[in-house]
């Protein structure tokens, strides 16, 4: 059975979070498979399908980041021009767990994160991931670790879940 025709298969359904566990397992120990995983998620002719082989990247071990950073210009281009929220949050998630360093800066997805962090009619996941990824790439400047601090600053503790509103006081501690 050709890689891609038995990817789709286990991609189209609802999953479970073993299935998803277990082909992260798959793709950590199977290149092809990993390579098939990502080609879908960057497909989007079935967005089911994208989305789980997204949140089966998500379970990938640290050892494979590697993986992740292999396509982080492509995850960024996806978490900015999606409409479907939960790609926007697996994508921006995708690279919250890679490293930043000054060199990996993109302007574009920094505001991006900036400006939706604050949106109080995004999901409160998106809005905790937009900090974190905003604050790994903000730390390296002073300048825009002011601009990060006063962004969360400015959002009500009130408008924010609880979830949330840990994750900006974390931030704040470390600015």
């Amino acid at each position: 059975m050709h890689i891609r025709f038995f990817v789709y298969l286990c991609l189209m359904d609802y999953l479970h979070v073993d299935d998803v566990k277990s082909l992260a397992q798959r793709a950590h120990s199977d290149k092809s498979f990993m390579d098939e995983l990502w080609a879908i998620l960057f497909d989007g002719t079935n967005q089911r399908a994208s989305n789980n082989a997204a949140w089966a990247m998500m379970h990938l071990p640290k050892s494979d980041l590697t993986h992740i950073d292999a396509h982080r210009d492509r995850l960024s281009e996806l978490a900015l021009e999606t409409v479907n929220i939960t790609m926007r949050r697996l994508s921006l998630a995708l690279l919250e767990r890679l490293e930043w360093n000054i060199n990996d800066i993109r302007t574009d997805l920094l505001d991006f994160c900036l400006e939706h962090l604050a949106l109080a009619e995004e999901p409160y996941g998106i809005r905790s991931v937009c900090m974190k990824l905003a604050y790994k790439m903000c730390r390296h400047y002073p300048e825009l670790k002011e601009e990060l601090r006063l962004s969360l600053l400015l959002i009500e503790p009130t408008d924010l879940g609880r979830g949330v509103r840990h994750t900006r006081n974390n931030i704040l501690q470390q600015l």
